[in-house]
C-alpha cells in the first residue's frame, strides 16, 4: 500500500481549513485516512500550521511521501532539514546549531522580502504621483519656457529647405515618354 501525507479539506464554503493526514494513496481526499498528524489553517495571518513532528517523522521513516504542498510546508517550517539531519544520525547540538543558522537565513530573506516590497510600493506611489498631474499643465509650463526661441528656429529651418527641396525635384525628374498609339487595321481585329 502507497501512504501519502496530504491535506483533508475541511472547513465551510471559502473558509478552508486543513488536516494533515496519513492516507492511503488511493482514498479520496476527503476519503478515509490512516491517522491525522496535523492541520494548517490558511485563513489566519500568518497561517497557522501545527504538526506534531514525531509522529510525521515516524510516517516518513515507514516509506510515506508528503504531497507537494505539505512538503512545501513542511520545508517552510525547517522540518524537512530537521528530518535529514535526523536521518545521517546527527546529535542534538549539531541539530541545534543547523536549525538556528536556517532560522537566520530564513529571517533575512524575509528582511530581503519585505525591503523589496517597500521599494516596490515606494515606486507605485511615485508613479501615481506623475499620474495625477494633469497633462494640460505640463504643456503649458513646456511652452512658456520654450516657446518663442523653437518657433523662430523652426520656421527658419522650413524656409531654407523649401528651395532645395524644389530643386531636387527639377533635376531628378526625367522626360516621359509619351504612350505611341499603335496603328491597328480594321482587319486584325
Amino acid at each position: 500500500m502507497a501512504v501519502k501525507i496530504r491535506l483533508k479539506r475541511m472547513g465551510k464554503k471559502k473558509q478552508p481549513f486543513y488536516r494533515i493526514v496519513v492516507a492511503d494513496s488511493r482514498a479520496p481526499r476527503d476519503g478515509r485516512s490512516i491517522e491525522k498528524i496535523g492541520h494548517y489553517n490558511p485563513i489566519t495571518d500568518p497561517a497557522e500550521l501545527v504538526i506534531d513532528e514525531e509522529r510525521l517523522f515516524h510516517w516518513m521513516d515507514e516509506g510515506a511521501k508528503p504531497s507537494d504542498t505539505v512538503f512545501s510546508l513542511l520545508r517552510g517550517r525547517g522540518l524537512t532539514l530537521k528530518y535529514e539531519l535526523l536521518r545521517r544520525n546527527a546529535d542534538e547540538a549539531t541539530i541545534s546549531k543547523e536549525m538556528h543558522k536556517w532560522e537566520l537565513a530564513r529571517d533575512e530573506r524575509g528582511k530581503k522580502q519585505a525591503a523589496q516590497a517597500n521599494a516596490e510600493m515606494a515606486a507605485a506611489e511615485v508613479v501615481e504621483e506623475v499620474e495625477e498631474v494633469p497633462v494640460v499643465e505640463e504643456t503649458v509650463v513646456a511652452e512658456e519656457v520654450v516657446e518663442a526661441p523653437v518657433a523662430e528656429v523652426a520656421v527658419a529651418e522650413e524656409v531654407e529647405e523649401t528651395p532645395a527641396v524644389v530643386e531636387e525635384v527639377a533635376t531628378v525628374e526625367e522626360p516621359v515618354e509619351e504612350p505611341t498609339e499603335s496603328t491597328e487595321t480594321e482587319d486584325s481585329k
